[in-house]
């Protein structure tokens, strides 16, 4: 409610704000959503990003934090967004439309990134924003350096493909029907230990499950295993270290914020898991 009891307000900020002239590229960019915020600070030219999220100074999920240094935080409030007369807004497929209908109002171009769902959607958001704001060389330069490090990360033509549970935090194991982790999977020569066993998007993997599933390799948020949560009540089980001492598979903890968003980033998952082909096929 204190969101609508603030409409008001905003609409009276409103009818007083004089956008400014238009420009060949936008200098006042505001971004909603951490998942914009990545793909903005990736490439926005210095000074022209005026706010980000509060979550994209969050190491724990955020990859640009250090980008994000200086400029602005937010936590939603469209009040202070409008007081800062952006000329663009950054936003994401998920973003609330109530908010975006009030920077519609004032006739402030509002971009989208979408949710992706393969290595070629992230491209598309890379070349999306890169437009938007202005810098469509550096997006091709990122989509350059993006598809260099998917190639040596390649691991496809593997002739046995280990077996993986992918474990988020609250002990979510990510599913056969999520397709950018299928592709990241296949990329890198791996299987989905958890979909065989029929696990959807966001399933609660239980203990028992996994060890009936006799994954190769637990890969984990990093983050998770450091503060308390499901997923690190699960690895400190005694039933999980046995099996992992007996079958010996191995613990590998990749941080979050590589995988948050489906951003340019995944591409250091990527080549995390094709260090373990590498080392596993050196055993």
């Amino acid at each position: 409610m204190k969101f609508f009891g603030r409409a008001f307000s905003c609409l009276a900020v409103a009818a007083s704000l004089q956008l400014a002239p238009a420009e060949a590229a936008p200098q006042r960019i505001v971004s909603l959503n951490l998942c914009s915020d990545i793909y903005l600070l990736m490439l926005a030219k210095p000074g022209t990003v005026k706010a980000v999220t509060f979550l994209a100074r969050d190491d724990s999920l955020s990859p640009v934090t250090q980008k994000a240094e200086g400029i602005p935080a937010h936590a939603g409030d469209v009040e202070e967004l409008v007081r800062m007369k952006p000329d663009l807004v950054l936003a994401h497929a998920y973003s609330s439309p109530l908010k975006l209908a009030f920077f519609e109002k004032l006739g402030v171009p509002i971009v989208k990134t979408e949710d992706p769902q393969s290595f070629e959607d992230i491209r598309r958001n890379i070349r999306l924003v890169a437009k938007a704001v202005g810098q469509e060389e550096k997006g091709e330069e990122a989509v350059r350096a993006f598809n260099t490090s998917l190639e040596k990360s390649t691991r496809r033509e593997v002739s046995k493909k280990p077996r993986v549970i992918i474990y988020r935090p609250r002990g979510l194991a990510a599913g056969e029907d999520e397709p950018l982790i299928k592709e990241l999977l296949s990329h890198t020569g791996f299987q989905n230990a958890a979909g065989e066993r029929g696990a959807g998007f966001g399933a609660y993997m239980p203990l028992e499950d996994v060890l009936l599933a006799a994954p190769d390799y637990l890969i984990v948020a990093s983050d998770a295993l450091e503060n308390n949560s499901q997923v690190r009540a699960l690895f400190d089980h005694e039933a999980l270290r046995r099996y992992q001492e007996i079958k010996g598979t191995a613990r590998i903890a990749i941080p979050s914020s590589v995988w948050t968003c489906g951003t340019p980033f995944i591409t250091e998952a990527a080549e995390r898991l094709a260090a373990l082909q590498v080392e596993g096929a050196a055993q």
